[in-house]
């Protein structure tokens, strides 16, 4: 896909693109037993004449990933009718932008961390430049990162680790001083690979 956005291929036409793409994935869904259901939000927005994604630092007041790079999301919570809602009322509780001001585009592979959380990715746009309003006790800042970094798998470093006696590559990105690596660099280097693709 484009990551250069012009007159003739605008935003518009990326999410739609990016949507037709999403919709003929076969997703990866996941056998959740034993583990806990969580969700993320992948949100895209329209930034220097380039698609970019939101990234959260997550502060040190949190229970897991303290400090660490994150898409806005969390568990799934009784009151949640659907994994969606988890990856709505998440994005809200910590960066403020409310399900409606959210344009949804579709929805990426399941994950597990190494936390035992099933992850269930989805994405989304919103209008830029974004109004926030953070949760201090979650997020410490954010970044908006060109998605041309992942889509050109621009990282830095691999690491390998052995997980359960599986060898997991990792992936490390630096951007603007900031370290993304993880579940996140994870899912937005498969993403990369399988989905923004030419």
């Amino acid at each position: 896909m484009k990551m250069q956005l012009s007159s003739t291929y605008t935003f518009e036409n990326f999410k739609q693109e990016l949507r037709e793409r999403l919709e003929e994935w076969t997703l990866r869904n996941l056998d959740s037993d034993g583990l806990r259901r969580s969700a993320v939000k992948i949100l895209l927005m329209e930034k220097n004449g380039q698609p970019h994604v939101l990234l959260t630092k997550r502060t040190e007041k949190v229970s897991t990933h303290k400090g660490q790079i994150s898409f806005p999301g969390g568990g799934y919570d009784e009151t949640d009718d659907s994994i969606l809602d988890t990856a709505y009322r998440e994005t809200f509780e910590e960066v403020g932008i409310p399900e409606e001001n959210i344009d949804f585009i579709g929805q990426f592979d399941d994950y597990v961390s190494i936390f035992g959380h099933h992850v269930s990715c989805f994405i989304g746009s919103v209008p830029y430049p974004v109004e926030y309003r953070f949760s201090r006790d979650e997020i410490d800042d954010y970044i908006e990162a060109p998605l041309k970094l992942f889509a050109d798998l621009k990282y830095d470093r691999i690491e390998t680790y052995n997980h359960e006696g599986k060898d997991v590559a990792v992936y490390y990105y630096y951007f603007e001083g900031y370290e993304i690596w993880g579940l996140t660099a994870r899912i937005l280097t498969d993403f990369a690979r399988k989905v923004l693709k030419n």
